[in-house]
């Protein structure tokens, strides 16, 4: 109910005023009360022009929303259009292909039996071969042993490649029969297409049916496998055996004429016998003192005696014309159970004293007075090269039923003395008993003790595979010496005397390492790295 716009115009009629109630103060108060009502009628103009806007906005939102909504109503049909087509065009081609895939399967009806059954035989071909070639040795023997004359395991542990030969002979003629036949069916179907069909089928299913599965049983299942899958190859073998001893023959022929020889290397070498100890080792089947002896073992065969022996100047050793009391004072002293007996000169080794001796003369005071070593002392004393093996020396310690051998060097010198526990010592490590003192323990095996950060204090006597070890340094090749003492003597180039120094470059022994800086950047570089300097001060 706003005012039109001709009572506006008319509003100074007193008619009008009076309507308003606005009272009769003469012209300038009709001019001020019209005024008022003029601005309150722009303010109800404003506010109608914005319930307009409001609305307009109101009326273009419901227009988008409706038109979103048609846009993927007509989307969802698009699709649902598009899709009707698809499975349309798909029933028309099973249809127009229905024949052939009838005449595929009635193929895989006739021939299916003969393609699994070639199959079934490339598989267990394949895990006879990975089974055979698995199984360690050992256990073929081991087997072979819980059989009769004529067992089958006696056969594979005999003639190997007779089985091997066997299996590759039935694996060939197998997967190209399955291959010809899924071939050959493909062809009379589909034509020339065929053949590459053919060959993709083919592919994936020897692959995954008669070689990664089966070889993978047979890895890790050899001796399960092993006793399900030989005695059939044996039987097979005796079958193809003209066929098999034609192929060894022309197989050795090739190898003849390429220069190569047909016997095989070790089944395990050392170093693969030494890996297998520390992945034992890892895994915790064995702990790592074994680990340590087995590898002595090992490595004891290359072992001289020069490297175990006790140097001469360390040597205790008794006159022949010593009496037995004097004997008896020096056990007192080491109680060594055996000394050897020198005449005039130390190095002139003549018999070995044993202690228990002793014992035949402790009621007899006057005789321990008057009786020399000498008269008592074992004669000869065995004698031993430096150069000798420790294994062939541990095999003449049991032959001879001696504990101690002199070592000469190879100018008839005697050098040093060697026993049956310095050889046991190689194998389990140290061995010290409750007479041992700390200074003994320490001349014999040395010591490696750290004053500083990158400064150890060394004895002379320390052995440079200890040394190697306890700094992580790798000696020259072919080193002369065996202890710190000659490494020093060596670098020196003569007896160094006390406070003389001298710097030496030695090479890291961390391989790992070595490896990593080979491939990082330029030689010179890496030989920087690999190697570092190192001071000796005597």
């Amino acid at each position: 109910n706003h005012y039109p716009a001709s009572i506006i115009s008319s509003f100074p009629n007193p008619r009008v005023v009076k309507a308003f109630g606005v009272p009769k103060t003469g012209t300038f108060g009709s001019q001020a009360r019209l005024g008022s009502l003029i601005e309150e009628n722009e303010e109800l103009g404003s506010y109608q022009n914005l319930i307009f806007v409001k609305r307009g906005i109101l009326v273009a939102m419901v227009c988008g929303v409706l038109a979103f909504c048609c846009k993927r109503v007509f989307a969802v049909e698009g699709v649902v259009n598009a899709g009707y087509g698809v499975i349309g065009q798909s029933i028309l081609l099973l249809k127009n292909a229905w024949p052939k895939l009838s005449m595929l399967l009635k193929v895989f009806k006739e021939q299916g039996l003969v393609l699994t059954a070639l199959l079934g035989l490339s598989a267990f071909f394949s895990m006879a071969e990975t089974a055979i070639t698995t199984l360690w040795p050992w256990k073929i023997r081991e087997l072979a042993e819980k059989e009769s004359e004529d067992g089958v395991f006696k056969m594979l542990r005999s003639d190997v490649t007779r089985f091997l030969t066997t299996i590759l002979i039935g694996t060939t003629v197998v997967n190209i029969g399955a291959t010809a036949l899924v071939t050959d069916a493909a062809t009379a179907i589909f034509g020339e297409a065929g053949v590459s069909a053919a060959t993709g089928v083919m592919t994936v299913a020897i692959l995954l049916l008669t070689e990664i599965t089966p070889k993978s049983i047979a890895v890790h299942n050899p001796t399960e496998v092993a006793r399900f899958v030989v005695r059939p190859v044996a039987w097979l073998s005796v079958i193809l055996y003209p066929v098999g001893r034609v192929v060894t023959f022309l197989s050795m022929g090739m190898l003849k004429i390429f220069g190569l020889k047909g016997k095989s290397e070790p089944y395990v070498t050392e170093d693969e016998l030494k890996l297998m100890l520390r992945g034992a080792e890892l895994s915790g089947a064995i702990e790592e003192e074994e680990q340590d002896m087995i590898e002595n073992v090992l490595e004891i065969k290359d072992t001289h005696v020069r490297e175990v022996m006790t140097p001469l100047v360390d040597v205790v050793a008794i006159d022949a014309s010593s009496t037995l009391v004097e004997f008896h004072n020096l056990w007192l002293t080491h109680q060594y159970s055996r000394v050897p007996v020198f005449e005039q000169r130390v190095d002139n080794i003549v018999g070995i004293a044993y202690a228990m001796d002793l014992l035949d003369y402790v009621t007899k005071g006057e005789v321990l007075e008057s009786t020399t070593v000498g008269d008592m002392a074992h004669k000869p004393a065995y004698f031993v090269p430096d150069s000798m093996l420790v294994w062939n020396l541990l095999r003449e310690f049991r032959i001879r039923k001696v504990h101690m051998a002199v070592v000469l060097n190879e100018y008839g010198g005697t050098v040093g003395l060697v026993t049956l526990e310095d050889v046991v010592e190689e194998i389990v490590g140290e061995i010290f008993d409750e007479n041992d003192s700390n200074e003994e323990i320490q001349k014999k095996t040395g010591y490696i003790v750290m004053r500083a950060e990158g400064i150890f204090d060394v004895d002379a006597n320390t052995s440079i595979d200890q040394l190697s070890e306890d700094l992580n340094i790798k000696m020259p090749e072919e080193h002369q010496y065996e202890t710190v003492s000659g490494f020093v003597c060596e670098a020196f180039g003569y007896i160094p005397r006390t406070g003389e120094s001298i710097k030496v470059v030695l090479e890291k022994g961390n391989e790992e390492e070595d490896d990593e800086n080979a491939e990082a950047g330029s030689d010179q570089q890496d030989m920087k790295e690999r190697h570092q300097i190192y001071k000796l001060e005597v």
